[in-house]
């Protein structure tokens, strides 16, 4: 195990688990999307037996349905701090990743890319880790409120994906616009709501307790509907998912 290098705080929180939250949380429609996107891409790119390396693993929110899907294959996963229910085999960069080259069949990297300020080295990074023919999968970002700065530093728009797959020398082989712009407005609503900006407003602070209960149901169903009935991320999505493979 490495020595930390970075100056964030031991035992961070993080996502701990796979499944959507409930209707009545601020952020059911992002991770409604996000789960059920990233859930198919799982089951398309990840096979039996694969050895999957996790870049930013966190709590390792993935691991019980990626061990369920790679059976008696190896799952590993690096961070820069220990997390909060100590998970992290690794202690790294994600810029310098102390593993073997061609090691491993799938590298994920979900929701991390825009807290590494040389996000580039990061596609590098995967691609040494991956086996010929290996797979990458990575995710980020495009409309999200700023969080856990000073540590987080862009937003990739989907042409700054391909970009960065293709220089690091990896072929696209899909990508996935989680939600549109309904989806963005209605998350946006219910973040500026609960920011504590907002809540310093005597009365947005009365609109936030109201959005603990049946305001955030209303406002989750209202904008999942219409981002399902008018279905368009060509301008706006909260969040991509890209796989790209090695050649």
């Amino acid at each position: 195990m490495t020595k930390k290098t970075d100056h964030r705080k031991e035992k961070l929180k993080r996502l701990s688990g796979f499944e959507k939250p409930s209707i009545r949380r601020g952020n059911y429609i992002f991770y409604t999307h996000y789960f059920k996107d990233l859930k198919a891409i799982f089951d398309t790119y990840i096979a039996d037996g694969d050895n999957v390396f996790d870049i930013g693993c966190g709590n390792k929110p993935y691991e019980n349905y990626i061990q369920g899907i790679i059976k008696q294959g190896v799952y590993k996963g690096c961070d820069v701090v220990q997390s909060s229910e100590n998970k992290v085999d690794i202690l790294c960069e994600a810029t310098n990743i102390p593993e073997p080259s061609e090691q491993y069949d799938v590298v994920i990297c979900t929701q991390v890319i825009e807290h590494v300020f040389d996000h580039s080295k990061v596609f590098e990074e995967a691609y040494r880790l991956l086996k010929p023919g290996g797979r990458f999968i990575v995710s980020s970002n495009f409309i999200w409120e700023i969080h856990e700065a000073p540590y987080d530093f862009y937003r990739f728009t989907d042409e700054c994906f391909k970009t960065l797959l293709t220089n690091a020398g990896f072929d696209i082989k899909e990508s996935k616009a989680n939600g549109g712009k309904w989806a963005v407005l209605g998350q946006l609503i219910l973040l500026i709501l609960s920011s504590k900006q907002t809540s310093k407003n005597r009365f947005f602070r009365a609109l936030r307790y109201g959005f603990v209960g049946g305001v955030t149901v209303l406002c989750n169903l209202i904008f999942m509907w219409l981002d399902k009935k008018f279905q368009d991320a060509s301008h706006y999505t909260l969040n991509y998912i890209f796989v790209g493979q090695k050649k």
